[in-house]
């Protein structure tokens, strides 16, 4: 049975809280992740407003002996209250990370150093430890720095390109197999973004086609994989064809490896490849936005975590 397209105002779709939102300008995922960027700041200036500082100079008590290399100024002692609000914000700068640094998979060295030095600052402002010598002498002059450091990541966008397609899709195995009209999604989406077809997906896809485990699933598989291949019929599927309309679809090739991605995602678990493909799929296309189709709970939770929006497939 062909998969039906809900009707759906595309200008604007309910939100969680009832609330219309409008579909017709989606967030690039740069523009998202600097709006996380933000959210830190506010939450940094709020524990650094309960911060103090102190003097922490082993040469101010009049020794005889002369101590180089010491730090000068170092954090004072944290409250219960206080080490929990760094606690919980040194989480989000290390969950934020990996994701802006993939942003930038091959930085020149005066760009590594520059976001390196910046990211090092959030992180080691919360971790504290004894010695660190970059504690300014007041507190005001840790929110300058503060503010200075998370400016040249927002700087960053300007070293990331545009995007002439605003919205990609990702579609998982099951939601492919229930529904392989890859434009059926132009309701939810708008009528103009590009598909993207995992090596992950393709590879499920022919395994169900050859031992799914009844025959129904067998012959699904078989339906969505002709119609894939008919798709060949366009143009190059890895560069990008024609699928209806405004929607075209690429052929993905390139496979995800560990280094820069959230340390929790094990490659060897299907789910797990399949975010991570989604996730560095969007890093490479910063200017758009990439929405994941799927009706599975355990993917759908996952891919919330690394902050990829997703969409139910049609019924």
């Amino acid at each position: 049975m062909p998969c039906r397209v809900p009707t759906v105002d595309v200008g604007a779709v309910p939100h969680d809280d009832g609330v219309a939102v409008s579909r017709s300008t989606p967030q690039p995922y740069a523009d998202a992740l600097l709006a996380e960027l933000d959210a830190i700041e506010s939450a940094y200036l709020q524990v650094l407003a309960s911060s103090g500082v102190r003097n922490i100079d082993p040469n101010r008590r009049g020794s005889d002996i002369t101590f180089i290399g010491y730090a000068h100024w170092g954090w004072a002692p944290s409250d219960s209250t206080l080490e929990a609000a760094r606690m919980k914000l040194l989480g989000q700068v290390r969950d934020f990370r990996p994701r802006f640094e993939l942003l930038f998979p091959h930085p020149t060295p005066t760009v590594a150093k520059r976001h390196g030095q910046a990211l090092d600052l959030l992180e080691k402002w919360l971790v504290r430890r004894r010695g660190d010598k970059t504690v300014p002498r007041t507190v005001d002059a840790a929110v300058e720095q503060l503010r200075a450091a998370e400016s040249v990541l927002r700087d960053a966008r300007e070293l990331l390109p545009d995007d002439p397609i605003p919205v990609r899709l990702v579609v998982d195995t099951n939601a492919l197999i229930d529904c392989p009209d890859l434009a059926a999604y132009a309701p939810q989406l708008g009528p103009r973004y590009e598909a993207h077809l995992l090596p992950v997906v393709l590879r499920e896809l022919d395994d169900h086609k050859r031992a799914g485990r009844n025959a129904e699933l067998r012959e699904a598989a078989k339906k969505a994989d002709r119609r894939l291949k008919g798709l060949r019929d366009n143009g190059d599927v890895t560069a990008g064809v024609r699928v209806a309309g405004e929607v075209t679809a690429v052929f993905e090739h390139i496979e995800p490896r560990g280094d820069g991605l959230p340390d929790w995602l094990d490659l060897t678990v299907p789910d797990d490849r399949f975010v991570a493909s989604s996730l560095l799929l969007q890093s490479a296309h910063p200017g758009s936005a990439v929405n994941v189709a799927t009706s599975d709970l355990n993917l759908q939770t996952k891919l919330a975590a690394v902050r990829l929006p997703f969409v139910e497939p049609p019924a």
